[in-house]
């Protein structure tokens, strides 16, 4: 997605150079200076199903998933649970902190139960500039079916699979989903993250 002007995820990249004197001996133009750059990359935004279809171990097993990958990445992310309703947008702040602190701020986010919509993720998302610059992650288990009428999927918006849960089913929800949602977005396909439908 590219660099971006300001985000929560903030790259310091440092290097030597000697168009910058040495801060420990400055009079010495053989000795190499270090400049410190900032990037900003793009938000992560992750959106955890919790619809009925969803048991207690896919939640927690979705949730390590996500400490893992930002633990990796060394980043903070937004957060939403999601089912027929969108659970209040949270920041976990996931840098620089254990993974069992990490836990402890995920359990601390309310959990929405009930059905599953997508369409309310879409028009969350579309609502707000800034939240359009994120990277935004579905994590379901594709049991949804798209309205019929054209609607503005995301740019940004990808889905991956929930863990511990039989795959063959998964597969099926899925290759289902992306039918459906030729009408919407002809590439959906592109956009499920380890599957293969």
């Amino acid at each position: 997605m590219g660099k971006v002007n300001r985000s929560q995820n903030i790259f310091r990249k440092s290097k030597t150079t000697f168009l910058k004197a040495n801060r420990r001996d400055p009079d010495d133009f053989n000795k190499a200076g270090r400049i410190t750059s900032v990037s900003y990359m793009p938000d992560l935004h992750v959106y955890v199903d919790t619809s009925g279809s969803i048991t207690e171990a896919n939640y927690q097993e979705a949730v390590l998933m996500l400490i893992r990958i930002a633990k990796k990445l060394n980043v903070n992310l937004y957060f939403n649970s999601f089912s027929h309703v969108l659970s209040q947008e949270s920041l976990l702040k996931v840098e620089n902190k254990s993974i069992t602190h990490i836990w402890r701020e995920f359990r601390k986010v309310p959990k929405v139960d009930g059905g599953t919509d997508y369409l309310q993720i879409w028009r969350h998302i579309n609502a707000s500039a800034v939240r359009t610059r994120r990277l935004s992650l579905v994590i379901t288990d594709f049991e949804w079916s798209p309205p019929s009428t054209r609607e503005d999927h995301p740019v940004n918006l990808y889905y991956a699979p929930c863990g511990a849960m039989d795959w063959d089913s998964m597969v099926g929800s899925a290759k289902s989903f992306t039918k459906a949602m030729k009408h919407i977005d002809p590439a959906i396909a592109q956009r499920l993250l380890g599957m293969i439908a």
